[in-house]
């Protein structure tokens, strides 16, 4: 009999058990009642993992951005998220940054390129940053944290130096045929080559040498082979020349020197008269003068014919020498 009556006990308290686990899976607890529907349970994306703070910039280049953030408790990535719009002061509810980094699982990020259209960051743009944490389940926190705004620097000015170039310094006439020619910078070993017009006429002047000034490296000296007349403007002209850093001579005003000789311009060819003695003049003094290029050139050859004339002499003397000594 109480076997029985156990029985009985455990037979209704298992049906009041089923008849409340129905009404729970239904939601109707006070009538027990039950229902076929089909319950839904959401499934969440996001997690309540907090981000505090913003990231922070650890350095900014025209076309990079360079970030750092906080540890975040139970996170086991990160992502940043960005536009060129900021979504913290947006009026829309609804905001969402474009572009964003793939998960990471470091406090720090480099960023180079917009996800959403693969370009490069914009020199002198601002970006607007900001952070979202991942828990183990990959999912993101439910808010952004604060967010950070970077300008990219701007694009760097390359400051080109001037290119150096050789140019005429100065031209001195020494006398109607010898020019003294000076550039800005010493020349190289290459060869001057530099034409003379007379501005008058406009006629060449012809030039035999052009030599480097062995004391100054940065000239040289020219002579004429027709000499320059006094109180003439003549244009010299530089046809090529270069010194020692390899830069040539240039066009136009750099390669051109107008000068202008004086009324008094010497003569190139000087010959110093010999030592004479006048009647009554003291042994101790001389007179000298300057022979004209014809006069001198008279003397050299009045010299050679008497030397001609002195080895005739002395020809004839040791033939009739010879002579005497085989009639002897």
């Amino acid at each position: 009999m109480q076997y029985t009556k156990y029985l009985a006990t455990v037979a209704t308290l298992s049906l009041f058990s089923v008849s409340t686990l129905v009404s729970a899976a239904t939601g109707d607890i006070s009538t027990g009642s039950t229902s076929t529907d089909t319950v839904v349970v959401p499934m969440t994306t996001t997690t309540s993992l907090e981000v505090k703070g913003a990231p922070r910039l650890v350095k900014k280049t025209t076309d990079s951005v360079i970030l750092e953030w906080d540890v975040v408790t139970d996170a086991t990535a990160y992502i940043v998220k960005y536009s060129k719009t900021s979504v913290a002061t947006s009026i829309d509810p609804n905001a969402q940054y474009d572009n964003e980094t793939d998960p990471v699982t470091t406090t720090g990020a480099v960023i180079t390129k917009l996800s959403s259209t693969n370009e490069k960051l914009a020199p002198a743009t601002s970006y607007y940053f900001s952070l979202v944490a991942i828990d183990k389940d990959g999912k993101e926190s439910d808010t952004f944290s604060d967010e950070l705004m970077v300008t990219t620097d701007a694009t760097e000015m390359t400051v080109t130096a001037p290119v150096a170039t050789l140019a005429i310094n100065e031209v001195v006439v020494s006398d109607d045929r010898t020019l003294s020619l000076s550039f800005n910078s010493d020349l190289s070993v290459d060869p001057v080559s530099v034409k003379i017009t007379k501005t008058s006429d406009n006629s060449d002047i012809s030039v035999a040498t052009v030599v480097q000034n062995p004391e100054n490296p940065a000239a040289v000296t020219i002579t004429t082979a027709t000499p320059l007349n006094p109180s003439s403007s003549y244009t010299l002209t530089v046809l090529s020349a270069k010194d020692s850093a390899g830069n040539t001579i240039q066009e136009g005003v750099n390669g051109l020197k107008e000068f202008t000789t004086t009324d008094t311009l010497q003569s190139s060819v000087s010959v110093e008269m010999p030592t004479l003695y006048a009647a009554g003049t003291p042994s101790d003094e001389t007179l000298s003068g300057t022979l004209s290029p014809e006069t001198a050139t008279q003397v050299a050859t009045g010299a050679k014919e008497n030397l001609i004339v002195l080895a005739a002499l002395i020809l004839s003397l040791g033939i009739v020498y010879i002579y005497r000594r085989k009639l002897i």
